[in-house]
Parts: structure tokens; C-alpha cells; sequence
């Protein structure tokens, strides 16, 4: 059987996500993995509600994401096929990485030093693109390798000749499923896991442990 994983690069219809193309230039700002080619669900490092936009972690996003509030997004879906001893081996990880979500966090540093080209490295924490990256280098998969120019723009290069589609978010959902990003929330609770999540990361640059 053949087994493949779905790289989505995505123009996010937000106002964070405008505010990255402008500044890096490129179409897209955000990066996705899904294990199916309908991109039903994808796993990624992003906000987890749409109404707080600098508290996120490892998220499986619904496709709706790109398809609700400010618009449609455009997206572009890659294909990368996975030999099937690295299948087992990565949709554990994946499942594992979900199952200890609570122990990962958005690198929010690192996505504001990337428009000046640095890296900041955090322990377990991630944005979207050094996800993706991470997981194609951990697995050898298109010759994506660690040591990779970690930007959207860069990774887009590396699978340019992988690309399968290229236009408006398919609608292939009708449900949020364990996407909790249109969830209400207050502003008390806002405060405080935005504040906790900065708190989190200052610990982990600070002592470099979770």
C-alpha cells in the first residue's frame, strides 16, 4: 500500500497572517501536515483560538480554519510519499505528540526572529515551519534535512516538484472535530493563558528544561 503525507502551505485569512506575507513577501505564512489527501485534519504548531492570537501549541486543525470569519483562504497542497517503514514510525510520533500537547508551545520568539533571519531554539516548543521541517528531516523524507533554512519560502522550494493543487481551501469538512479554535473565551481567560505561555517560555529559555 502507498502512503503519503500532505504538506499544506496556507495564506491564513487573518490579520497576524497578513501581517507575516507582508513582511516576509511570500503568498504564504502557514504550514500544515496532514495524513490524508482530502487535508480533512492537520497537525501543526498555530494559535489555538481564533480569538487569542499569541497563546498557541501542537494543534489539529480543521480545514474550516481557512474557510470561516475573514475569508477563504488560498492553499498549497504538496504530496511527499512515505516508504512504509517510516509510516508506523511517524503516525506514532504524531499520536504521541498529542498525546503530551500539553508539554509543547508555540516558539513564539523564534517566529518573530525569523523576519530577521535568527533562530532561537526552545525546548519543545515549535512554530509551524520547524514542525513540518522537524518531522520531514526526522523521518527522510524529500531530502528535507535538519539543517534547513527553516522559513516557509524555503521549505516551498524544497518541495516544489511535489506540489499537487494550488487554489482555494477545498470545503472537505462539515465539522470542528478536536479543532477548539472557534471557541468563545473571555477576556480573563485570555489574559491569563497569554500571560502563562510567555511565563512558559522565558522558564524554558531561562533554565533550557520544559
Amino acid at each position: 500500500m502507498e502512503h503519503a503525507v500532505y504538506i499544506v502551505f496556507s495564506a491564513t485569512p487573518t490579520g497576524m497572517g497578513r501581517l507575516i506575507r507582508k513582511a516576509t513577501r511570500n503568498r504564504y505564512n502557514h504550514v500544515s501536515l496532514s495524513l490524508s489527501r482530502d487535508i480533512h485534519k492537520m497537525y501543526t504548531f498555530a494559535r489555538l483560538h481564533r480569538t487569542i492570537p499569541l497563546y498557541g501549541g501542537f494543534v489539529v486543525e480543521s480545514i474550516l480554519r481557512y474557510q470561516s470569519f475573514a475569508g477563504a483562504a488560498r492553499v498549497k497542497i504538496c504530496r511527499v510519499e512515505v516508504p512504509e517503514p517510516q509510516w508506523t514510525y511517524l503516525q506514532n510520533h504524531l499520536e504521541r505528540l498529542w498525546n503530551e500537547r500539553e508539554e509543547y508551545i508555540y516558539n513564539t520568539p523564534a517566529a518573530l526572529a525569523s523576519l530577521v533571519h535568527l533562530r532561537p531554539a526552545i525546548s519543545k516548543a515549535y512554530t509551524c515551519v520547524t514542525f513540518v521541517q522537524d518531522i520531514l528531516a526526522r523521518h527522510h523524507l524529500a531530502g528535507v534535512e535538519e539543517t534547513d533554512c527553516p522559513t516557509v519560502r524555503s521549505l516551498e522550494r524544497r518541495l516544489a516538484s511535489c506540489v499537487i493543487y494550488e487554489g482555494p481551501a477545498p470545503a472537505s469538512a462539515q465539522e470542528w472535530g478536536e479543532d477548539v479554535y472557534p471557541m468563545e473565551t473571555t477576556t480573563r481567560y485570555a489574559v491569563y493563558t497569554t500571560a502563562r505561555h510567555f511565563g512558559r517560555l522565558a522558564l524554558r529559555v531561562l533554565t533550557g528544561v520544559p
